[in-house]
């Protein structure tokens, strides 16, 4: 019998954790009062090509900034009776990333919120928590992207069809089903990270599974030694066999992350060979950069000291490792140990306009010596200026 209540009890609250992780209202209902269904072939093409076939939008080619979007206008569509997402796509390639994108009566700016990956199941999103989510809904659709950082834009498209999608009103079936596809939907590398231990800020997101596991984990420990009178040595070595099945899910967890990011991966480069595979990279504008730049410093001592700046961290940092072998250096980091910069240093700027904007670096520069002439710079594919390079001449 303390078997029995033991598994009962054990059962019960892990059905609770579920259900309060889920984020479930105790006044909804265990099914949807009310759904919205939209068959693939009601979505238009916006950007990119799709033809209505049998029911699906057969999505073919993208537009010519390599990204898609589908949309329809539905009719009497209130966000607040329906914040559940049910989508279905069929074919979906692993490098591309998805978006829900929607537009409110209230605001002509479209939202768009990241999705986990569909792949060719059913997935379910929440969207109580996205604030944009509101009043009548005027226009929804779907927009897809070359994974970002990872997957080179000309090589991330490939044709997929819209099968289905639906919104529901709340319900506990929603709600759980929305949990299972954050915990266990694939999401991109710029997304979630491989530990899941945090959460991003910009889409709403479910509680951790790390504490989940862990909360139930200790559930039954502390049932098993109630109820079953576990206790000194017993406990001990139990509670340890407790604990590993659990690190055992959310490894399995994350392995199945990590085998979908390898998906991805060898999506990407799996048919190339190793010199193609070296000059295949997602973020090819920086690559660009870094040769134009190569080239302009061909002249120059391999140890002259390189400083960057940049317009974002990961612009810094893939400009930087883009240059190696060089002597290259983030130019933040070197301002802020308060040395004076290297007598003759280059500073490379990339996306940014510091130089332009701010006070001192305009004191700074304009008694710098510009290395090369700006048409020696700026050839065709630097017609917005994206990179300058000068040389610090301290004291002039």
């Amino acid at each position: 019998m303390r078997r029995i209540l033991f598994a009962i009890l054990v059962f019960a609250s892990w059905t609770i954790l579920v259900l309060w992780a889920a984020d479930v209202e105790w006044s909804e209902p265990l099914s949807p009062a009310a759904q919205r269904r939209f068959a693939g072939d009601e979505f238009a093409a916006v950007f990119g090509t799709g033809s209505a076939d049998d029911g699906v939008l057969k999505v073919v080619s993208p537009a010519s900034d390599f990204t898609s979007l589908q949309s329809l206008n539905p009719t009497d569509l209130d966000a607040y009776q329906f914040q559940t997402l049910r989508y279905r796509f069929a074919d979906f390639p692993r490098t591309l990333e998805l978006s829900l994108v929607f537009r409110t009566a209230d605001d002509a700016d479209a939202v768009a919120i990241s999705l986990p990956w569909p792949g060719n199941a059913t997935r379910t999103f929440d969207l109580r928590q996205v604030p944009e989510w509101r009043g009548r809904i005027v226009e929804i659709g779907f927009a897809q992207f070359p994974v970002a950082q990872l997957v080179p834009p000309p090589r991330g498209f490939k044709p997929f069809e819209i099968v289905e999608a639906g919104l529901w009103s709340p319900s506990w079936r929603g709600d759980v089903l929305a949990l299972w596809t954050d915990w266990f939907g694939a999401w991109p590398w710029t997304q979630r990270s491989v530990h899941a231990l945090g959460r991003d800020t910009d889409t709403p997101r479910a509680l951790s599974l790390v504490v989940c596991v862990a909360i139930a984990v200790g559930v039954a420990i502390l049932c098993a030694a109630l109820i079953l009178g576990w206790r000194g040595r017993q406990l001990m070595m139990q509670s340890a066999l407790v604990a590993g099945m659990g690190w055992i899910v959310l490894d399995a967890t994350w392995q199945a992350g990590l085998w979908g990011r390898l998906q991805t991966t060898r999506a990407v480069y799996a048919d190339l060979s190793w010199p193609e595979r070296e000059r295949t990279v997602g973020d090819a504008d920086i690559a660009d950069a870094a040769d134009k730049v190569r080239a302009l410093l061909r002249n120059e001592p391999r140890e002259a000291r390189i400083l960057v700046d940049a317009g974002s961290g990961y612009e810094l940092l893939r400009l930087v490792w883009h240059l190696l072998p060089r002597n290259v250096a983030d130019y933040q980091y070197a301002a802020s140990l308060g040395a004076a910069l290297p007598e003759g240093c280059l500073i490379v700027f990339f996306h940014t306009d510091d130089w332009r904007t701010k006070p001192y670096w305009r004191h700074l520069l304009k008694h710098s010596e510009h290395l090369a002439a700006a048409d020696s710079i700026h050839g065709d594919s630097f017609e917005d200026e994206s990179v300058t390079v000068f040389r610090f001449r301290h004291g002039r």
